[in-house]
């Protein structure tokens, strides 16, 4: 694999990629099929310009966002390899059976993945400012700034357990324990 495109999937890493993320041979072909379509330079890794292509990022609210955690938290130089681009999608692999959960597509990853969503300079929790961005992204214009600051407001002042004027992954993760986090943040991959 490494960075050049035209080196062919080896068996060896397949094997290694379907042990570590659960995914099935077939599946993990059919990604590495789309990694190489997205890769319209043939280089090897997809750039945030390659991203952007996705309509589906590049319609949603959330898009930039979005890139930006794929590419500082799962890349490396603005890039991300198959590897890195595989490892990531594990995540959002359903886990409904013990025997589907692998380390990347537990409650807590996705969780993890969207707390990152929102804690941009990693610090380990979410501040006013992190959550405004956010909220302002979600909303554009339709509601003016003022309103967006007491929603934030209100926000943290109901999750906040320890006063600390911020939310921690834990109050962040207690916040959600209601939600099927597995339903909600995976994808269908086909077989």
């Amino acid at each position: 694999m490494g960075s050049n495109a035209s080196i062919m999937l080896q068996q060896e890493d397949l094997q290694n990629i379907c042990q570590q993320t659960g995914f099935t041979v077939k599946q993990v072909q059919r990604l590495y099929s789309r990694f190489k379509a997205l890769d319209k330079r043939d280089c090897g890794y997809l750039t945030r310009e390659d991203l952007q292509c996705i309509p589906e990022v590049n319609i949603n609210p959330l898009g930039e966002r979005l890139i930006d955690v794929i590419m500082d938290d799962y890349g490396e130089h603005n890039k991300i390899n198959f590897k890195q681009f595989i490892f990531l999608l594990a995540k959002f692999r359903q886990g409904k059976f013990k025997s589907l959960i692998t380390e990347y597509n537990t409650r807590e990853s996705k969780l993890r993945f969207l707390f990152d969503m929102y804690d941009r300079n990693h610090d380990l929790k979410i501040d006013r400012s992190e959550l405004l961005d956010v909220l302002k992204m979600m909303v554009g214009g339709n509601i003016h700034d003022d309103q967006i600051a007491t929603i934030a407001d209100h926000t943290i002042g109901e999750l906040d357990k320890d006063g600390d004027r911020s939310i921690t992954f834990e109050e962040f993760c207690k916040t959600l324990e209601r939600i099927d986090a597995d339903e909600k943040m995976s994808m269908k991959f086909l077989s």
